[in-house]
Formats: C-alpha cells, sequence, structure tokens
C-alpha cells in the first residue's frame, strides 16, 4: 500500500523546535502519531519543553508543526532553516517571555469577582481559588465567549451580588479545538430550523466554530465587555491565560492595558 503522500520521508524532513517560543502547551507531542516526541526539563527554563528524542522514528508527518500555533516547530532538513525562524515576526497573539506576568487569582478572589472561562474540564479555577472560591462566581461555555447571556449575568453579579472585577480565562489545549467544525455542522443542521439560524446574527459554521489564537480571543472578548453600556466604566477587566501543563496563569490582559488585536 505505501505512504500516504502527506508524509515526507524521515530521512528529509525532521521537526527543529525552537526553545525561545515555545508554551510547554504539549499540544505537539499528543498529536504525533509514532510517539516521537517527548516534554524534556531544561536547565534554564522553569518548564519543560518537547524534543525530538528518537528521530530515527519520526515519519515526517509535520502534524506537530500543524498543531504548534506559537510558531516554535519547523519541519527541516537544515537546523540552518529552523534558526532563522528566530529573526522572523513571531505569530499573532504570541507573548513574549519578558511580557509574560503570572498572575495570583486566588488574591484577586479575596474581594468578590466574576470569572467567564472555558466550560473544558481541565480548567480546575475551583482548586486555584481555595479558601477564595466562595468570592468567585464563575461562568462557563465554549471558548469563554461573551454572549448576551454572559453579559445579562456580569449585570446582574455587579448590581445584585457585589462583582468589584471582572476576570476573562482562556487556555491553550481546548479539545474544542479540535473538532470537526464540517461533520458537526451537518449533525446540528439537521435538527435546526433556518428561522432558528437567522436568530443568530452570523453564519452558523462561524457560530460554531472556536479560534485557533487563543491570545488573540481573549483580547477580543475583553474588548466586548469593555465596549458594552451595560457594564460599569470602573469595573476592571482582566483578561487572563491559564496554562494547563504547568497550572501558572499568566496576564495578557491587564485591567489598564490597551487592547490591540
Amino acid at each position: 500500500m505505501g505512504e500516504p503522500p502527506s508524509v515526507v520521508k524521515k530521512s528529509e524532513m525532521l521537526p527543529w523546535v525552537i526553545p525561545e517560543y515555545c508554551e510547554a502547551c504539549a499540544d505537539c507531542v499528543n498529536v504525533c502519531p509514532v510517539f516521537g516526541l517527548e516534554m524534556w526539563e531544561t536547565d534554564d527554563r522553569d518548564f519543560s519543553i518537547p524534543w525530538l528524542s528518537n528521530p530515527d522514528t519520526c515519519i515526517g508527518c509535520g502534524k506537530c508543526e500543524e498543531s504548534c500555533t506559537w510558531g516554535a516547530i519547523s519541519m527541516t532538513a537544515y537546523v540552518d532553516d529552523a534558526r532563522e525562524r528566530l529573526f522572523k515576526k513571531r505569530p499573532l497573539g504570541l507573548l513574549e517571555q519578558s511580557e509574560k506576568k503570572k498572575f495570583n487569582l486566588r488574591e484577586a478572589a479575596s474581594k468578590k469577582i466574576a470569572i467567564i472561562t472555558c466550560l473544558d474540564s481541565k480548567l480546575h479555577i475551583e482548586d486555584v481559588l481555595q479558601e477564595n472560591r466562595d468570592n468567585a462566581y464563575i461562568l462557563r461555555n465554549a471558548g469563554h465567549a461573551i454572549t448576551n447571556c454572559v453579559i445579562r449575568s456580569l449585570v446582574l453579579s455587579i448590581d445584585v451580588l457585589g462583582v468589584k472585577e471582572i476576570i476573562i480565562i482562556g487556555h491553550r489545549m481546548c479539545e474544542l479545538r479540535h473538532i470537526n467544525i464540517k461533520d458537526l455542522k451537518k449533525v446540528v443542521e439537521s435538527r435546526v430550523e433556518e428561522e432558528l439560524k437567522a436568530m443568530l446574527g452570523k453564519p452558523f459554521k462561524k457560530w460554531l466554530e472556536l479560534t485557533n489564537d487563543p491570545e488573540a480571543s481573549l483580547k477580543d472578548q475583553v474588548e466586548i465587555i469593555r465596549q458594552s453600556k451595560l457594564i460599569p466604566q470602573d469595573i476592571p477587566i482582566t483578561g487572563l491565560m491559564y496554562d494547563e501543563y504547568n497550572g501558572h496563569i499568566y496576564r495578557v490582559v491587564g485591567p489598564d492595558a490597551k487592547v490591540t488585536v
């Protein structure tokens, strides 16, 4: 039968990991069909990065490169080709190491806060909050989308429950990002009437799908809340990123930061 056309011989192409770009999300490790990548601890960083531990196992399929939204993996025949990426513009939404700021969510919840986050069960927000979990009103939906229903809940949490800050928490390893939108669209459309689709206000496929750029999506959602006339202007709005691999929470958009998408 032979190899699929998309597979390149392992002697021609191998993945090269650029540590300076890696965000330790482990997506590349999870998608490797031959289990050739492993997470390795590094001496000069506080978390592990993926590495091709056994080059002989690699079939050159390129799935690791496709899964990396940070530009940290390059399928190349020459190491120098990968090194050139260090001097190219980084992908949209990527955080520089110097821009990363750890955020103490537990301390933030010493006052009443509203948290909007994804419904993915890997986000253990309640465990992070610990003794302050009763001060946090957590809203979950697919992709932490800011919908009319979420705005309604935020208004009630501020005016009735006394919430003092709004926090949106995104993450990278979302299982929903890997769904086949075309197949899902067919299944859902089979039971949805045309009138309901028209009420959505956007194309049905667009309504279902999630973005592949988690940082950019987070900034978009923060801006939607900031632009809402229903939310008081003096309520701080913070955008955070939860790293499932090491459990750290980083500030992406601070309450006083300008949003640039």
